[in-house]
């Protein structure tokens, strides 16, 4: 730093000789010396930078320059100003500062980022030990997405990030403190012992504070917050939209459709709060729990699983009460059930489930069917009528393998060739993304199991495959091929060759629907058989289904038409004009880029109003021509058909509708109404009805159009269903029948009977104790008969005069009463219950 102390020395000669200038050469001089000062200032400033471990009597003598040199340069300012110098910054009230200014090191930049990271990780601390100790606030998430479940898992690692992060931080400040301890010399060492005492508290802290905050964490019921209002939370097993398992619990909101199995589990802190309120104050312990289903099932609690076992199974739709009951022994006091409500499961509908080759069964939580093979049939109608569903969009997987097997179709049917357990599932988008499902054991046969695949080689040519399951061809002696025609069942050949193994070709007739079927023996002379159904078409290899829909003025809506015999004799057959036709082209296979389709009616072409539909005009009784011509020119495909409009106009168009409701319980007013019945004679005219109501009653030559009538259920033949008729006469002596489109299906009213004791609500008592017993009935009983399992007579009496009753036992044991009741107008019913007798 010689140049400083140079321009100190040249500096003072110069001021001594104080040599005469004008001013704007004063000026100058100054500038130019500012200008070596400030060069000077930062030389200083940098070399102390430079050298942090110089020693003290270096730093005060740079530090002492640096005065030396601010003050000479605000000196110079002030002559500035004094000769009226303002046209540069320097000119400026420009200060230079005694103290250095110094870059930012990278001990600051870690230390501001530090405290940035300590504060973040103090504000998620406090937001994790905040909801460890409410976790009811973890419900809020639900309303970003987030179900309870995931949020706890979130908090978990959340917390057991933070405790990692403040652990790091321990053993950093520990190792950092022990370094310089033990490797600084000739220095105070208090602030780095110090340091390393704080690094021991913050890894005690972390170590203590995160493993409370996870054992909280841990501990959070999930169940109780995801149900906040249950006792015992119900679920069933589904699939997620990725067709992922997964556990969706059920709130009153959830349509249930049976058959299903619902599994229950207590909300721990729900139903541990739930239990001492029931119990409060009350010296003893509970020894049981058992959960009843409301459908005759009790399901045990498992202490060791936390949850009750098994599930319940709903076969039927209505609404099942679900009780929980506590045996609580006291410390005297025998082990006595309590039974609590809890709520009441609402199963909303349900599908028809039946075997069309096999008989279907219940077993405890699944439905049965077998042996092999096992068609297994479903319906869905019910389903779509009980939730108001207009359109039957569905969709059906029989064996739960994730391949969609039907779509949109009400009734499914599915064949089961080995023997298991499957989970048939079926989802209802318009009502839910929820798979439904149940389980179908398919119990195992005593034959071996084949099946029958066709494969097309040209138009009519197939490939008829027969395979057998588990290598059981072995067990099969001889067997033979059969074909019929669906349609009509007429044997259209058999095929006895043994020597063509378990395939042949075959050629089909032409187009129709045919069953092929094998039929075979074993070596131990048992009988079996599979068949698969071929449809075929006419024509080349365009496979063509279409469908016919047709509107009257009677009736504006389209209706599709029986399409069998247009499928036979190629007539469209219109009772009355004018008659728009709607053709609907459902399937075109193969079809592709350079397949064309036209449609013409009466050689004229017809434009397509939406894809694959045509509509055409028929005003008058002459035979019209509608002609499909589908070509592919690029592959040499022609597809060809033509078919005839005819007009038989009938005298009488009759029509019979239900209106409302077709199906409910006696007694059942319907509304019947025929009065859209019109003529194709406008000389004549409607002069009366006679109504023949299917259950056995009429009303002969009435003027009335709608009328109402009330049925009841038919208990002598068992019969519900009826279907109303109405003759349509005319004034010129016409006359047509007309049959409603569907029967009257009228219910039984539903009849219960239930015994219960009031004196003995448990169903035990001692010997000669006397027991009241009481019946809990609708509709008027004719005559009851008790019978109380004792082997004394049963006792009868006529009407209510027997519906309370007293028994005494004399000897102990467990007896089964039984009640049965005559009723005035309803079938007889039965009710048993069974009762202990102790000494």
């Amino acid at each position: 730093m010689n140049d400083t102390q140079n321009f100190f020395q040249q500096n003072t000669s110069t001021a001594a000789e104080n040599l005469p200038l004008n001013e704007e050469a004063k000026i100058q001089e100054i500038l130019a010396e500012q200008e070596k000062l400030q060069k000077l200032y930062n030389e200083v400033v940098l070399y102390i930078q430079q050298h942090p471990q110089m020693s003290t009597d270096e730093m005060i003598k740079y530090q002492t320059q640096l005065k030396q040199l601010s003050e000479y340069y605000q000196l110079n300012q002030q002559k500035l100003k004094t000769l009226g110098y303002s046209r540069v910054q320097v000119n400026k009230n420009v200060v230079i500062k005694s103290g250095a200014k110094r870059n930012l090191s990278l001990k600051t930049i870690f230390l501001g980022c530090a405290m940035i990271i300590g504060l973040f990780v103090l504000g998620l601390s406090i937001l994790s030990f905040y909801l460890a100790n409410n976790p009811e606030k973890l419900g809020g998430f639900g309303s970003l997405g987030i179900q309870p479940a995931v949020a706890k898992s979130i908090l978990l690692g959340l917390s057991l990030t933070i405790m990692l992060v403040i652990l790091g931080l321990g053993v950093v400040i520990l190792i950092l403190n022990v370094y310089k301890a033990f490797t600084i010399k000739n220095k105070p060492k208090a602030w780095y012992y110090a340091g390393m005492t704080l690094g021991i508290v913050i890894l005690g802290i972390g170590l203590g504070a995160g493993t409370s905050l996870l054992d909280k964490v841990g501990r959070i019921d999930v169940i109780s917050i995801a149900n906040p209002n249950d006792v015992v939370a119900m679920y069933m097993h589904t699939l997620d939209e990725d067709r992922k398992p997964t556990n969706l619990f059920i709130d009153g909101s959830f349509p249930l459709i049976a058959p299903v199995n619902v599994l229950a589990t207590p909300a721990s802190e729900n139903f541990n709060k739930f239990i001492q309120d029931k119990f409060q104050g009350q010296v003893g312990e509970i020894e049981k729990y058992e959960l009843n289903c409301g459908n005759g099932q009790i399901l045990d609690y498992s202490e060791k699983l936390g949850t009750f076992e098994d599930a319940c199974f709903y076969t039927k739709k209505g609404s099942y009460p679900i009780r929980l009951i506590a045996y609580f022994k006291g410390r005297t006091t025998a082990r006595t059930p309590h039974t609590f409500d809890l709520k009441v499961l609402e199963i909303g509908s349900e599908l028809t489930v039946q075997g069309v080759d096999k008989p279907l069964s219940g077993g405890k939580n699944e439905l049965v069917i077998g042996p092999l093979p096992a068609l297994l049939e479903m319906r869905a109608d019910q389903v779509f009528k009980d939730f108001g569903m207009r359109e039957y969009v569905m969709e059906w997987d029989g064996d739960s393998d994730g391949i969609i097997d039907r779509q949109n179709d009400m009734t499914f049917r599915f064949n089961y060739d080995e023997a298991k357990v499957y989970t048939p599932r079926v989802k209802f988008p318009r009502l839910s993304e929820v798979w439904y499902s149940f389980p179908l054991r398919v119990e195992q046969s005593g034959i071996p199991v084949c099946k029958i695949e066709l494969q097309q080689q040209k138009v009519n040519d197939y490939q008829i495959l027969a395979s057998f399951f588990d290598g059981t061809e072995r067990f099969v002696s001889d067997h033979s091929f059969v074909v019929y025609d669906k349609a009509t069942g007429k044997l259209i050949d058999e095929i006895h060759d043994p020597e063509l193994g378990f395939q042949l070709d075959y050629r089909f007739p032409g187009k129709g629907n045919y069953i092929v079927k094998m039929n075979f023996i074993t070596s131990d002379d048992k009988k079996g058989a599979c068949e698969v159904e071929a449809k075929l078409v006419e024509k080349s290899t365009f496979n063509v289904l279409y469908e016919v829909h047709a509107s009257s003025p009677n009736d504006m809506t389209y209706k599709k038409m029986a399409m069998d015999p247009i499928y036979e004799k190629k007539v469209v057959s219109l009772a009355e004009i004018p008659t728009k036709i709607k053709l609907k082209l459902l399937k075109v296979e193969p079809r592709t880029f350079n397949t064309k389709i036209n449609v013409f009616f009466d050689q004229k072409p017809v434009i397509f109003t939406t894809e694959g539909e045509y509509l055409f005009d028929v005003r008058d009784a002459k035979e019209h021509k509608i002609l499909i011509q589908i070509q592919d020119k690029v592959r040499g495909l022609e597809y060809e058909e033509q078919l005839i409009t005819r007009i038989g106009l009938d005298d009488i168009i009759g029509k019979l509708s239900i209106l409302g409701e077709s199906v409910g319980f006696e007694p059942f007013e319907v509304t019947l109404d025929a009065s859209s019945s019109r003529l194709n004679d406008p000389n004549d005219q409607i002069t009366y009805f006679s109504w023949d109501f299917g259950d056995g009653q009429q009303q002969q030559k009435v003027s009335n159009g709608v009328i109402k009538h009330r049925y009841r259920f038919d208990y002598a033949n068992n019969q519900g269903s009826f279907l109303p008729k109405v003759t349509v006469y005319t004034q010129k002596g016409r006359s047509l029948l007309v049959e409603a489109a569907s029967p009257v299906v009228v219910k039984k009213q539903l009849i219960k009977v239930e015994i219960s004791s009031v004196s003995h609500p448990t169903q035990e008592a001692k010997i000669g104790d006397p027991v009241s017993f009481s019946l809990d009935f609708n509709g008027l009983p004719k005559k009851v008969a008790w019978d109380f399992g004792d082997g004394e007579p049963a006792l009868e009496c006529e009407g209510r005069t027997c519906t309370e009753m007293t028994k005494t036992w004399l000897k102990k044991g467990k007896y089964l009463i039984k009640v049965k009741m005559d009723f005035e107008d309803q079938q007889s019913i039965e009710q048993t219950m069974e009762f202990l007798v102790r000494e």
